[in-house]
Parts: structure tokens; sequence; C-alpha cells
């Protein structure tokens, strides 16, 4: 979205003007857009889309109609700074490099990353460590500006608050649990047991199985097999689906209050699980999350004012597109 701006970008330039033949020039040289006082170039918009290209569309070939569209919308994208620079100028903002520094020391915290890995990810992204701070530098200003333009007419009231907070409910919620009942038919791990007795064993499990799917209550089924040697069973507890094995989350999956499970095999026994109940989880208190509710708010009304305001801008500059 930020054109690049570096020393080392405009010395590039006119290296490349100054080595290419004439016509190679024409091409580098030509304007894209004149808006008000400023110009965008061609290298500029291909520079920009070829670095959107490389992040967003991972070097993918689009479709030519598509790469159309896009090329137009960086296009946009760069007209719309353009302005908004102009503002800054015009009302005298700045970043200092102090501010920019504390700005990268911020990412560096927040990510719990360091200066050389950040760095790295950087150059992933095909910029340098300059282009990457004149960007940060670019995005700072025009949070100075939304401040300074939209921040009187943005207000969030506490029942817009509350109204977020309602109708987003399931957001503010704990991780949802389940409760079980379980019953297993066990595999003793210091025997050795023989295709035959295994599948006895199994057969028992089936058996109980097929009384609690006929409607026979859970415990009264599992007193009937408890004198079987290795056969236990009770409450299980209550987890998170996180929390159990893959074996026992597919299994309840789906299930309702109530429901029996199919047979779970695996090394240490037979099991039937019984979903005892499912909880969507515990809501946050309002007072916890409300400031973060406030500020997402705000930053979605700064935007909406900004693009608001941004539209006029736009509406009152001179533009002429040359491509």
């Amino acid at each position: 979205m930020i054109p690049m701006k570096t020393i080392l970008r405009l010395l590039l330039i006119i290296l490349l003007l100054g080595a290419a033949p004439a016509g190679a020039a024409q091409v580098l040289s030509k304007i894209a857009a004149v808006v008000n006082e400023d110009i965008i170039t061609t290298y500029q918009l291909e520079k920009e889309l070829a670095t959107l290209l490389a992040t967003e569309a991972r070097g993918r070939n689009l479709p030519a109609a598509e790469y159309t569209k896009l090329r137009r919308e960086v296009l946009d994208r760069l007209i719309e700074e353009a302005l908004v620079m102009q503002r800054v100028r015009n009302l005298g903002l700045a970043v200092s490099d102090a501010e920019l520094d504390e700005a990268i020391a911020d990412v560096l915290r927040q990510n719990q990353i360091s200066r050389e890995q950040l760095q790295q990810a950087v150059s992933a992204q095909g910029l340098s460590f300059e282009d990457y701070r004149e960007r940060l530098r670019r995005q700072i200003l025009r949070f100075k500006l939304i401040g300074h333009e939209v921040q009187s007419k943005v207000e969030v009231s506490t029942q817009d608050v509350r109204d977020y907070f309602r109708d987003h409910i399931d957001e503010y919620r704990g991780d949802p649990t389940v409760t079980l009942s379980y019953m297993v038919f066990a595999i003793p791990s210091d025997a050795k047991l023989t295709n035959t007795q295994v599948q006895a064993l199994r057969e028992r499990a089936r058996e109980a199985l097929a009384l609690l799917r006929q409607g026979d209550d859970f415990y009264s089924t599992l007193f009937i097999y408890a004198t079987d040697p290795g056969v236990q069973g009770g409450n299980l507890g209550t987890f998170t689906e996180e929390e159990l094995s893959s074996s026992f989350a597919r299994a309840i999956a789906g299930l309702e209050d109530g429901q029996i499970t199919d047979l779970i095999e695996n090394p240490e026994g037979f099991y039937i699980l019984k979903l005892e109940s499912r909880n969507p989880g515990p809501i946050r208190q309002f007072d916890t999350v409300k400031e973060d509710i406030r500020q997402q708010l705000l930053e979605q009304q700064r935007e909406t004012r900004f693009r608001e305001w941004s539209a006029g801008l736009k509406k009152d500059a001179f533009i002429d597109i040359r491509i």
C-alpha cells in the first residue's frame, strides 16, 4: 500500500534510467497518475504490485482480468496514499526516528522476537529493513492524521459496548466442555491375552453396549458387568474436547446429552462413553472485556470515518490517471 521512497530506491531508478535504452527509459519514467502536485510513476505502481503479488498472491499467476483489476486497486491505494501524505505535509505532521525506534521495539516485544528475526521476516517479504521502516513511518503518520482529522467524530457509548457484547456473546465464552461417564473392559497390561481371549472380551463389551442401546440405565448396566475382571467405570469427569484423546473426541462428535458412543477400541481395552452433558463454556464477565470492546469499536469507527474523510479528499482533488 505504501510506496517506497528511500534514497537507495531513488538511486536505483537513476541507475536504471541511465543504463537502459531510450525506449526502456520512457517506460520506467512513465507517469501513471497525477495527484494534485504529486506524480505516481509506473515504476512505483509495478514495484508495489510485485510486492503485493509476492505476499498476498504468493507468486501465483493471475488471469489477465484479475491482474488488471488488482493493478487498478493498487493504483487507487497509491492515489489515496498520495492524498494522505499531502495532507500530512500541510498539517506539518512528522514521525521522529525515536518514535519509529520505539514502534519497532514494540513490534519486537508484542511478537516476542529479536531484531534479527524481524529483519529475516522482512527480507522474506522482499523488502529491505529501510523499506520496512519507511512503511512503518507512513503507517504512524496515518494514525496521527486519523487522530487529527476524525477523532472528534468518533464516539462509543456504554450502550454500544453492551450491545456488541450481547450480539457477539459466543466470542466471549471460555472453552466448551463435555461431562462423560465411562465403562471399560480393560486388557490387562501385565498379561498376554490370546486372540480368542481378546475376542471374548470384545463380545462382552458389545453385549453391554447392546443393553445401553435398548435403553438400559448406564450405571445399572455397569453394575451387571462390574464383577468381570478388568471392568471399571463411573464418572470420567469434565473436559474440553482438546483435552480428550483423538479417539474419544471422534467418538463423541455430534452426540447429544444422554447419548452413548459406539465401542471404542484401543490397546488398553474396549470403552463405552456416555455424554452426560455439553457446556458451551462460561461467559466472561462484561467488566473484564468492556474496555477491549470499546477499543475495537473505536478503531472500527475511526477507520469508517477516515474512509469517509478520504473519499471527500479524493473528490476535491485533481487526479489525472494516465494509464
